[in-house]
C-alpha cells in the first residue's frame, strides 16, 4: 500500500510539473480584426497600430482621402507587415484637389497587403514609380475585387513590382493610368506578376507597354482582358522582355506606334530575350500606325530580335491592323522564332503605300505555322497573306487561303507551300 501510495505521489508530482510548465508558455498573439471610422487619420492611426496579420475593416462605401503624405511619396504609413484591408466598396484616394504629390501605399518586404472590395486612386508621383501604389523588393501585395485607376509616375502609373516582388491580382482592375513605361503595371526583371479573372484597360504610356511593361515573370489567365491602352511608343497592351504566359484572355482595342528602333507591337510588344506564350488567347482589333523615322509594324503582335520568342497553342489574331507606308504584319511581324499551332490569323490588314504581310511579315526569323490557318487577311501591296522578307516560314498542314491581292505571291523569298 505504502509503495502503491508513493507512486500516486510521485505521478501527481509529475502532473503538477506539467501543467506548471504549459502555465508558464506565453499565450500566441490572436490576429486582430479593427472597424476603422470614415477617417483618414483613424486610418493611418489603424494601419500604424496593427500587428502583423491583423485585419482593418472599412467603413461602408467611405472616401479616406488624404491631402498630404504621411512620409516622402506615401499617403499611409509604408506596409512592413501582414496586413489585410477589406474596403467594403470604400475608397482611399489622394485628394485631387491637393498640390501635393504623393502615392497612396508602399509596400516593402517582408510585408505582405490584401486588399479586398477597395478603389485606390488618384496617386501621383511625377519624377518616380508606382503613381497609386509601389510593391518593393520582398513585398507582396494582393488585390481581389479592388479598383486601382487614376494613378500617374514616371515608371508604373498605377502599380510597380520592383525586382523581388509579388503581385496577385483576382477579379480586380488596373485602368486609367498614365507613365512614361508602364502606364497600368511596370513590372521589374525578378518579379513575380499573377492576373486572373481581371482587367488591364484604358491606361497610357509614353513610350513602353501602356497597359504592362514587364520585364519580370508575367502570367496573365482566366479571361482576363487587355483592353483599350494606347502608347505613342510600343506594346500598346504589352511590352515584354521576361518570360509571359497568357491563357484563355483577350488583348484587343490597343495601340501603338512604331519608333526609332522599335516597331510597334499594337496588341502585344515581345523584345530581344522575351519569351511569350500564348495559349486559347485572341489578339484583336489593335492598331500600330507609322511615325517620321518607323513604318507601322505588328499590329498584333510585334517579336523584335533574333533571340525573342513567341510560341501560340490555339486562340486567333484577327481585326489587327498596320498603319502607314510600308507598313508590315497586320496581325504579326516576326524577326525571332515564332510557333504555332491550331492558331487562326485571319482578317487582318497592313495599309498604305507599299503595305505588306496583312497576316504575317517574317522578316530574317524563323515562322512554323503547324495545324494553323492564314486567310481573309488584306495588305496595299502583294502579298496579303505571309510576306517572307527572309528566313523562313514552314507551314504544317497550315492553309493561307482567301488573302488579298495574293496569299503569297509578291513575298522576297518564298513561302514553300504557298503558291498564289
Amino acid at each position: 500500500m505504502a509503495a502503491f501510495r508513493c507512486a500516486c505521489l510521485r505521478g501527481a508530482i509529475a502532473v503538477a510539473g506539467m501543467v506548471a510548465s504549459l502555465v508558464a508558455v506565453p499565450a500566441t498573439a490572436q490576429a486582430a480584426t479593427t472597424n476603422v471610422p470614415c477617417d483618414p487619420t483613424a486610418l493611418k492611426n489603424a494601419i500604424t497600430g496593427a500587428h502583423s496579420g491583423d485585419t482593418l475593416v472599412l467603413a461602408r462605401t467611405c472616401v479616406y482621402s488624404y491631402t498630404a503624405p504621411d512620409n516622402a511619396n506615401n499617403a499611409l504609413p509604408v506596409i512592413t507587415k501582414n496586413l489585410t484591408i477589406d474596403g467594403r466598396g470604400a475608397t482611399i484616394r489622394r485628394d485631387p484637389a491637393t498640390a501635393g504629390q504623393f502615392r497612396i501605399f508602399e509596400i516593402d518586404g517582408p510585408g505582405n497587403l490584401a486588399l479586398n472590395d477597395l478603389t485606390v486612386r488618384d496617386g501621383s508621383v511625377p519624377g518616380t514609380a508606382g503613381g497609386n501604389i509601389f510593391v518593393n523588393t520582398g513585398g507582396a501585395l494582393s488585390l481581389t475585387r479592388s479598383v486601382v485607376t487614376n494613378g500617374t509616375a514616371t515608371d508604373g502609373g498605377n502599380i510597380i513590382a520592383n525586382s523581388g516582388a509579388t503581385i496577385d491580382l483576382t477579379r480586380s482592375a488596373v485602368r486609367n493610368g498614365s507613365a512614361f513605361d508602364g502606364g497600368g503595371f511596370f513590372i521589374l526583371a525578378s518579379a513575380t506578376v499573377r492576373i486572373r479573372h481581371s482587367a488591364v484597360d484604358h491606361n497610357t504610356s509614353a513610350a513602353f507597354g501602356a497597359g504592362i511593361s514587364s520585364r519580370g515573370d508575367l502570367a496573365i489567365a482566366d479571361n482576363t482582358t487587355i483592353s483599350d491602352n494606347a502608347t505613342g511608343g510600343v506594346g500598346g497592351g504589352i511590352a515584354n522582355s521576361g518570360p509571359a504566359t497568357i491563357n484563355d484572355s483577350k488583348v484587343f482595342s490597343n495601340s501603338a506606334a512604331s519608333t526609332g528602333g522599335f516597331k510597334g507591337g499594337g496588341g502585344i510588344f515581345n523584345l530581344d530575350t522575351g519569351k511569350v506564350d500564348l495559349h486559347r488567347t485572341r489578339v484583336e482589333h489593335n492598331t500600330v500606325t507609322a511615325t517620321a523615322n518607323a513604318p507601322g509594324m505588328g499590329g498584333g503582335i510585334t517579336n523584335q530580335g533574333a533571340a525573342a520568342t513567341v510560341t501560340i497553342d490555339g486562340g486567333k489574331i484577327e481585326h489587327n491592323s498596320a498603319e502607314g507606308t510600308n507598313a508590315q504584319g497586320g496581325g504579326v511581324y516576326n524577326e525571332g522564332t515564332l510557333s504555332t499551332k491550331r492558331l487562326k490569323i485571319e482578317h487582318n490588314t497592313s495599309t498604305g503605300t507599299g503595305a505588306q504581310g496583312g497576316g504575317l511579315t517574317n522578316n530574317g526569323g524563323t515562322a512554323t505555322l503547324t495545324g494553323s490557318q492564314v486567310k481573309h487577311n488584306t495588305s496595299s501591296a502583294p502579298p496579303g497573306g505571309i510576306n517572307n522578307e527572309s528566313g523562313t516560314v514552314t507551314l504544317n498542314d497550315s492553309m493561307v487561303k482567301n488573302n488579298r491581292p495574293t496569299d503569297c505571291a509578291g513575298s522576297a523569298a518564298p513561302v514553300p507551300g504557298c503558291v498564289n
